[in-house]
C-alpha cells in the first residue's frame, strides 16, 4: 500500500463514519458465519431465491437487519433500501461491548448508539441508503474470496414525503449520488467514494485504524495510459430464459477486447474498473443495491457509468463512446 492517506476532509465525512461502522458490522459476522459454514454448502444456514444458484443465506438477512437496526439509531429519517427486506435488530443488544467501543456511533458512556451530526453536504433527513449485505454470496459460500459488503447512498431527487422524507419505489437511486463503499473480508479491502472527493482504495476496515489518524488509501484512477490489452468485466443471470439473451450478445460485446473476467460480484467489478484492473463493464439485469457503492466508486476514478435502475443495462467504460456502445449492446 502506497504511503498516501485518505484526505482529513473524506475521513470526517459523516457518511463514511456511518457506512465504516456498517461495514464492519457486516465484516465481522460474514467472518463468524464462514466459520460456522466452513465455507460449504449446509441446508440449515442456505436457502435459495430464484434459482439452486441464486443463494441467500441467513447470514445474508442477519447483516441486513443489524444494518438496519444501526440506521435507526444514527439516521432515523432515512430510508434504508435492503436486499433481503429484513427486519431490524439492534446492535446493541447483538454484540459485546468490545465491538461496540470500535464503532465510531457508539457511545460508551451512554451504552448507545448516537445520531450523526448534521452538516451543509448531509441533509437532515431523506436519503436513501442502497445495501448489499453480501454480494457474491456464491462466492462466499464456496470460500472464492470475491464477496463484500455494499453500500451506496443517494439523495432522491423529489421532494421529501412529509415526515419521512422517502421517495416512492419507482424513483429509487434517480437522484444524486453521495457516498459508496464496498468492504471485502476475502481479499482484505476496503474501497469508499465521496461526490467530488475521489476513490480510494484501503487495506482492511476503516474502523481498525486509531480514531482521528490517518488511514492509509490510495485514490483510483482508473487504467492508466498505455496499458496493453482490454479486459471486459460482465456477469449472467441465474435463470436459462434470461441467461440465453446474454450469452448471444457476448460475441458483439466483447468486441474490441481480448479477455473477459466475470468475478460474481458487480461491486467488486465496478471497484476492479476504479482500480483500471479492467478496463470496462456492463451487465444487465441488476438490482439498484448492486451498483450503488461501485458505480459511484467507478465514476469517482474517471470512468463513464451508467446506472440502469432495477434490471436495466448497467456498465462503467473508459470512454463515452464505449458507454454508449455497451449500453446499446448489452
Amino acid at each position: 500500500m502506497s504511503s498516501q492517506v485518505l484526505p482529513s476532509a473524506v475521513l470526517a465525512h459523516p457518511l463514511l463514519r456511518i457506512a465504516a461502522d456498517m461495514s464492519a458490522i457486516a465484516w465481522k459476522q460474514m467472518e463468524e458465519w464462514g466459520r460456522s459454514l466452513g465455507f460449504r454448502f449446509d441446508v440449515a444456514v442456505v436457502d435459495t431465491k430464484t434459482s439452486a444458484n441464486d443463494l441467500v443465506t441467513q447470514a445474508d438477512a442477519q447483516i441486513e437487519s443489524l444494518v438496519r437496526g444501526y440506521l435507526a439509531h444514527v439516521r432515523p429519517d432515512d430510508v434504508i433500501v435492503g436486499e433481503e427486506g429484513a427486519e431490524e435488530l439492534d446492535p446493541v443488544e447483538f454484540f459485546d461491548e468490545e465491538f461496540l467501543r470500535s464503532l465510531n456511533c457508539y457511545d460508551s458512556g451512554t451504552g448507545a448508539l448516537v445520531p450523526v451530526p448534521v452538516e451543509d453536504r448531509v441533509p437532515e433527513v431523506g436519503l436513501e441508503w442502497h445495501v448489499d449485505p453480501i454480494d457474491g454470496t456464491v462466492n462466499y459460500v464456496r470460500g472464492i474470496e470475491f464477496y463484500c459488503f455494499s453500500v451506496g447512498v443517494c439523495r432522491p431527487e423529489l421532494a421529501e414525503v412529509a415526515g419521512s422524507g422517502a421517495s416512492s419505489d419507482g424513483d429509487l437511486g434517480s437522484g444524486e449520488w453521495l457516498f459508496g463503499l464496498v468492504a471485502s473480508p476475502g481479499l482484505n479491502a476496503t474501497w469508499l467514494a465521496v461526490a467530488g472527493a475521489g476513490a480510494y482504495k484501503s487495506e482492511g476496515l476503516l474502523t481498525d485504524h486509531p480514531s482521528g489518524g490517518p488511514v492509509a488509501a490510495r485514490r483510483l484512477h482508473g487504467s492508466p495510459d498505455g496499458l496493453s490489452g482490454r479486459i471486459l468485466a460482465t456477469g449472467f443471470a441465474y435463470k436459462g430464459d434470461t441467461r440465453a439473451p446474454q450469452l448471444a450478445k457476448l460475441y458483439d460485446l466483447m468486441t474490441d477486447y481480448d479477455d473477459i473476467r466475470r468475478c460474481g460480484s458487480a461491486a467488486i467489478d465496478l471497484c476492479m474498473v476504479a482500480e483500471g484492473k479492467i478496463n470496462c463493464y456492463a451487465e444487465r439485469g441488476l438490482g439498484i443495491y448492486d451498483y450503488a457503492a461501485g458505480a459511484l466508486i467507478a465514476e469517482e476514478a474517471g470512468s463513464h457509468v451508467r446506472r440502469g435502475g432495477t434490471g436495466g443495462p448497467t456498465a462503467a467504460a473508459d470512454s463515452a463512446q464505449e458507454l454508449d456502445r455497451l449500453i446499446a449492446t448489452i
